[in-house]
């Protein structure tokens, strides 16, 4: 009986370590949707023609405090995500699922390889640099390091 306990038990932490790995993913691509939709926003008051001379400083400003915060957010979330990725496979060997991948072996070792743009070639056995630079991960630090950029010239230009 004690075995069913604990297996019950792991079944719950392992059901609470998907469930939170799933909602920080989520969250991670929300905070990059409403990052876009502020500086998008921030960019055209920037360029309003405002009769504020404190208006270019202010918006510039804040659109590098906004940058600096959800990048922030960015590294943080994938830290998380890292973490319960390690704790979810840990899980999954206790579990002994009998041959069964579970959710988060499949995610350290997909069985499909990047596919190029617009053909349907296959990068078979690419090595660890190609699936990083074909990664969620660096296309949301380049959206940020991208933004940081332009208001950082934004800020030399105006000042």
């Amino acid at each position: 009986m004690s075995d069913d306990i604990e297996q019950d038990d792991m079944l719950a932490v392992y059901s609470a370590v998907v469930d939170y790995h799933n909602n920080l993913v989520h969250m991670r691509f929300t905070v990059a949707g409403l990052y876009i939709a502020a500086s998008g926003f921030l960019v055209g008051a920037l360029f309003s023609g405002s009769d504020w001379c404190g208006a270019k400083l202010s918006v510039t400003l804040l659109g590098l405090t906004l940058t600096a915060i959800a990048w922030l957010l960015e590294i943080r979330t994938y830290c998380l995500l890292e973490n319960l990725g390690s704790k979810g496979i840990e899980i999954e060997t206790k579990l002994r699922l009998g041959g069964i991948q579970g959710f988060f072996a499949l995610m350290s070792k997909q069985p499909l390889s990047p596919r190029l743009p617009f053909i349907r070639i296959r990068l078979n056995r690419c090595p660890k640099f190609v699936r990083y630079v074909v990664s969620h991960s660096l296309g949301l630090d380049l959206l940020y390091l991208c933004l940081a950029v332009f208001w950082v010239f934004i800020l030399l230009y105006y000042h």
